[in-house]
């Protein structure tokens, strides 16, 4: 069953009564128009609410200067409104103002129906549409903040990241690997869509470039995530274990323990180094198999270092704006 934002249906049902109620009471004709406009208006975010508003304003002037023209040219008839239709939506389509079709294709009925276009009409129009975008966002600047979910959903990333790593850890010295599937990889996949969906949604009601920092710390997981399902992949190639596995093993867990978002990686990543050298130093290997086996090993190991560089770029990346305030 789908989730109903309630906080949305309840500013649409007072938001366009407010209007109607307004509309009517400073005498606009059609004021039922500026419920509609309200209800069109609020969106899921405060960005969205006003960029739509913008675009309907526009659109506006563009249908009321075509209107102005076709009808007086060419009468007040059912053809002339399809030609303007067919002439605005173009334009709407054209200029990226799709969102002020629907409303501006309705205020253009009242002049046909009124077979008229005057100066007055056109001022009526305008207050139906000011007064209905006016009110939808005045009331939609009240939205409850998802800071809290947001935080939630990085502990349950951390988490689930955790719970991957130290079994890959565990797989790598395991000869028998049929128990190693991916359930913990669809767990954190969806938790870092949820997370991004959250992100993005905080940022468009917050207007603040340093709530970017939820939407960069998502795309980091997710990018992490891509190289993890390699590592998977990987372990799960491996014919048998090698001695040099444990060292490996070691290190993931090590990173594991190491997880948190304010984390650098930075010693890890010197850590790396000196793991990668112990492994190129280790005895050649005396035979095919071995070989190919410890060149997956070699892989992996490759693989977790850019695990851990993923993670240093977006630390690098980050301001000291987003530092302060997020890893305090």
């Amino acid at each position: 069953m789908k989730h109903i934002n309630m906080n949305k249906v309840i500013k649409i049902a007072l938001g366009a009564t407010l209007s109607i109620l307004f509309a009517g009471a400073v005498g606009l004709a059609n004021s039922a128009s500026a419920g509609i406009i309200t209800l069109l208006t609020i969106q899921d975010t405060k960005k969205e609410t006003i960029l739509i508003s913008l675009k309907r304003v526009a659109a506006f002037i563009f249908a009321a200067f075509l209107g102005v023209i076709l009808f007086n040219l060419l009468g007040f008839y059912t053809i002339t409104y399809g030609i303007f239709l067919f002439l605005f939506v173009g334009g709407c389509f054209l200029f990226r103002l799709q969102d002020g079709i629907a409303m501006n294709a309705v205020l253009a009925t009242h002049y046909l129906l009124a077979q008229s276009i005057s100066v007055s009409m056109l001022i009526n129009e305008a207050g139906l549409l000011l007064i209905g975008a006016g009110i939808g966002t005045l009331i939609n600047f009240y939205m409850p903040s998802n800071h809290k979910l947001i935080l939630e959903v990085q502990e349950n990333i951390e988490t689930d990241l955790r719970k991957v790593l130290f079994r890959m850890a565990y797989f790598l010295q395991e000869e028998n690997k049929e128990r190693y599937n991916e359930h913990l990889f669809d767990e954190l996949d969806q938790s870092i869509s949820m997370g991004l969906s959250e992100a993005y949604k905080h940022m468009n009601n917050t207007f603040f470039q340093e709530s970017e920092y939820f939407i960069q710390y998502m795309e980091m997981r997710q990018h992490q995530w891509k190289v993890l399902k390699g590592v998977y992949h990987k372990i799960l190639s491996l014919e048998y274990v090698p001695e040099q596995a444990y060292l490996v093993s070691v290190y993931i867990e090590k990173i594991a323990n190491s997880l948190k978002q304010s984390n650098n990686a930075v010693h890890l990543l010197e850590v790396e180094m000196d793991l990668e050298k112990t492994l190129k130093e280790s005895p050649l290997p005396a035979t095919r198999q071995e070989f190919e086996n410890r060149a997956i090993l070699f892989m992996i190991l490759k693989d977790m270092e850019q695990f851990l560089i993923i993670k240093k770029r977006f630390s690098d990346n980050l301001t000291q704006e987003q530092i302060e305030k997020y890893w305090s």
